[in-house]
């Protein structure tokens, strides 16, 4: 299969301000264009079919539940494997950003993608939990052995050491954890450095994650560039008084956050998360929803032939013992190579994707992300042949990877103008969001109310007068007359 061209044609409708009739008010932001359809085929055929079989029973968007598959199928491979190009070696891991609305079924289709790996977990959690018993034992015995040695005042100091260091300490097993969900970046290094050196990442509610203190403006810089890290190399530095210090190397992190547009939003459209490259490292999905189509199909997923393919696999590479170190947990794996035939695709690939990035060029606004498409075709090509189970990159596995990033290029050429909207711009809508939620229309306020008690990032006269302004001329709200204020303003009613 070939895949089509990799540069969607043409600058978007939406990179213009759309045309307002009538008296409507102006928009505060761009529209975006529905989205194109998501190039489930390219999955291959075990996670096509499984896809094509959730979304007859599950009913929610493809593209929701093509970015959980092959989430799921990138954490199952990367510890597994490397892909290397020209000397360059790369890990398997990917980062997905899937958006879409409450009621979407995200949930669903996160754990019907994730029920192998989960049922993995439970079973090496019933493991750790008696070996964590044994452990305790043997710490004890550990524990009164030395302490009885030390307390022989009849041994030499040279004595006691010897017979101290003929005690073998017990090694307190590790908590297999394949996936969390909600971590600051201190656990999430935590949970690397000391538990498994793979896991996922993985919330289909990661508002609480993009809210929260991993993402507060003293935490940001530090999580981003953990994760960006872990992306690229999979190491990172951890400095930590009392639980261990230093570079970890050999980990591997999937990542998939699946979040409504408003809580994505601020994600996308954050100046840090793009400059410092984040955005450019994940692989972002905005399904049309489906909501309102929906019918209740009797039949159990679980039973389904493709879910039960899907499932075996999982369950195969997850049980197939991963590559490490000698007495450590540090992941070694082996390097896979793109056939010559691959190669030549993926340089072609390369080649198209640079011409593409010129000024005024098809891919010039999303140049970061562009920039590192071959890398993310690499990897996703390297993952297919892992779950795959093959011994090398094929061509076919590139040009479905090149399909995939097609469609990932054409989300953030659709989502670019939402990340562009001016400051500016973002707080008027938040005044909007609030004059509607606590005042709603034909009701004179007050500017001084309106920076004592609106939002708080307008607590100032100037701002807010700035805000009303725009939302003035937009055609969102109209001057008002107020018995004790000069400057007051009313919603308008639409």
């Amino acid at each position: 299969m070939k895949s089509a061209p990799l540069v969607p044609g043409g600058h978007p409708d939406w990179a213009k301000p759309k045309p307002v009739t009538g008296d409507a008010p102006l928009p505060l932001s761009r529209e975006i264009d529905p989205p194109t359809p998501f190039p489930v085929d390219a999955l291959g055929p075990i996670g096509a079919d499984v896809v094509k079989a959730m979304q007859t029973v599950i009913q929610a968007p493809v593209a929701l539940l093509g970015q959980t598959i092959l989430a799921a199928m990138n954490q199952v491979a990367q510890p597994h494997a490397n892909v290397v190009v020209d000397g360059r070696v790369s890990p398997l891991s990917e980062f997905f950003l899937t958006l879409g609305e409450s009621g979407e079924r995200k949930s669903a289709g996160d754990s019907w993608a994730l029920m192998p790996v989960r049922a993995r977990q439970r079973l090496l959690m019933q493991q750790y939990a008696s070996e964590r018993e044994q452990y305790e034992m043997a710490a004890q015995l550990f524990e009164a052995q030395a302490k009885r040695i030390l307390g022989d005042k009849k041994l030499s100091a040279e004595a006691r050491q010897a017979k101290l260091a003929e005690l073998n300490k017990p090694t307190a097993p590790i908590m297999p954890m394949l996936i969390v969900s909600e971590p600051t970046s201190e656990a999430l290094q935590r949970q690397l450095a000391h538990g498994l050196p793979s896991i996922g990442l993985i919330n289909d509610e990661a508002g609480q994650l993009l809210g929260g203190f991993a993402m507060s403006s003293e935490k940001k810089l530090g999580t981003l560039t953990t994760l960006s890290r872990l992306w690229d190399r999979g190491e990172f530095d951890r400095v930590r008084v009392g639980d261990g210090s230093g570079t970890y190397y050999g980990r591997r992190l999937t990542l998939h956050l699946m979040a409504q547009p408003v809580v994505a939003s601020m994600l996308l459209a954050d100046p840090l998360a793009r400059e410092q490259g984040f955005l450019a490292r994940c692989l972002v999905s905005f399904p049309q929803s489906t909501a309102g189509t929906r019918r209740y199909v009797e039949a159990d997923l679980g039973h389904t032939p493709e879910y039960r393919r899907y499932a075996e696999r999982l369950t195969d590479l997850l049980e197939r013992p991963w590559p490490l170190l000698e007495d450590d947990h540090e992941l070694d794996p082996p390097e896979i190579s793109l056939t010559p035939a691959a190669k030549r695709t993926w340089v072609a690939l390369y080649n198209d994707i640079e011409h593409a990035l010129g000024k005024d060029r098809e891919l010039a606004p999303v140049r970061a992300l562009a920039s590192k498409a071959p890398e993310h075709i690499s990897r996703l090509a390297g993952t297919f042949a892992v779950f795959e189970g093959e011994a090398n990159v094929s061509e076919s596995h590139v040009d479905r990877a090149a399909t995939l990033m097609q469609h990932y290029l054409g989300v953030a050429l659709r989502l670019w103008g939402t990340g562009q909207v001016s400051a500016e711009l973002k707080l008027a809508q938040e005044m909007l969001n609030w004059l509607r939620d606590k005042m709603g229309p034909g009701r004179a306020i007050p500017l001084a109310d309106i920076y004592r008690n609106g939002p708080a990032a307008i607590r100032s006269a100037g701002t807010a007068r700035r805000v009303m302004q725009l939302l003035t001329h937009h055609g969102w709200v109209v001057a008002a007359e107020h018995p004790t204020a000069r400057e007051a303003f009313e919603l308008v009613a639409v």
